[in-house]
């Protein structure tokens, strides 16, 4: 299983948790390997899927920024029809988190010191072009704040340059974002999404501000595209099986993720949603190729 970025981050963590639960359910006991592929915003991993064999003996655990924004870019040979869903398993909120001895407290110090302030608050992300970037991109076209990107390969290093001082700001996955701020390293500004987790239930929605952002982000198994239906089917049944197994549920339920199930033919159709709505978010802010 090819996970696209970097260890430690929520979707490593969800495909790790799978794995080692996965030869319960697969026939003759299979085990899956997980094997980090992390770089340019994801799409170095999922580039090694598209190339891959469809044996399905590789398969990916994706999220939605290299499968339905970076194809948009004109730098990836894929585009999201070139594999075939198995199942979704996570829907995580984005949260901007800074460091807990920083000035602002509530989200309207923070945005108030950033329209003064254009281009003085850096935040870093997973990765230029992904879900995290193209969200803050467009809350700046909604608020007028002017923000400095750092990219990152994945959202635990991004996490890291915030607590070593290298950026003001780190704009992850809820999942991610939690045991910072359960620890009382971090402090966390807003929700970018269309839920909260309960860790952060008094942490404001953009939404909540009047301001139409939301962000998101899938995390799911896909294969190449020449994977027989039949292989896809015993996937789909062994996945959707650990997803219920208490093993899992524990772990995902400590590190905040929300369960979200799909099966091939739900989780095809929101991929292409995402697709099309991105292409369009990234055509009015000037980011399509």
């Amino acid at each position: 299983m090819i996970v696209p970025f970097a260890p430690g981050g929520t979707t490593d963590t969800a495909a790790r948790s799978l794995a080692g639960v996965i030869s319960k359910y697969m026939p003759n006991g299979q085990t899956v390997a997980v094997v980090n592929k992390d770089g340019g915003g994801g799409t170095i991993g999922v580039s090694e899927l598209f190339q891959a064999k469809g044996d399905g003996y590789t398969i990916g655990m994706v999220t939605s920024g290299p499968m339905t924004i970076k194809p948009h870019s004109g730098q990836v040979a894929y585009k999201p029809e070139d594999f075939k869903p198995v199942v979704q398993v996570v829907a995580t909120p984005n949260v901007l988190i800074v460091k807990a001895d920083s000035p602002w407290k509530t989200f309207d110090e923070w945005l108030e010191y950033v329209k003064a302030n254009p281009g003085q608050f850096s935040y870093g992300t997973s990765g230029a072009g992904l879900t995290q970037h193209i969200t803050m991109e467009s809350f700046s076209a909604k608020t007028g704040a002017k923000l400095t990107h750092v990219p990152f390969n994945g959202g635990s290093p991004a996490i890291m340059a915030l607590l070593g001082g290298n950026v003001t700001g780190a704009f992850v996955q809820t999942t991610e974002a939690v045991p910072y701020v359960k620890d009382g390293s971090a402090r966390p500004i807003f929700i970018a999404g269309t839920f909260k987790p309960e860790e952060l239930k008094d942490v404001p929605l953009l939404s909540e501000k009047n301001i139409d952002v939301r962000g998101d982000v899938w995390t799911g198994i896909v294969t190449p595209k020449d994977v027989p239906d039949e292989i896809i089917a015993t996937l789909h049944e062994a996945f959707k099986k650990a997803m219920e197994d208490p093993a899992v549920v524990d772990q995902f339920k400590k590190i905040g993720a929300t369960t979200v199930y799909k099966g091939p033919a739900d989780f095809q159709a929101i991929i292409n949603q995402e697709y099309t709505a991105n292409g369009e978010v990234l055509q009015a802010i000037g980011l399509k190729k």
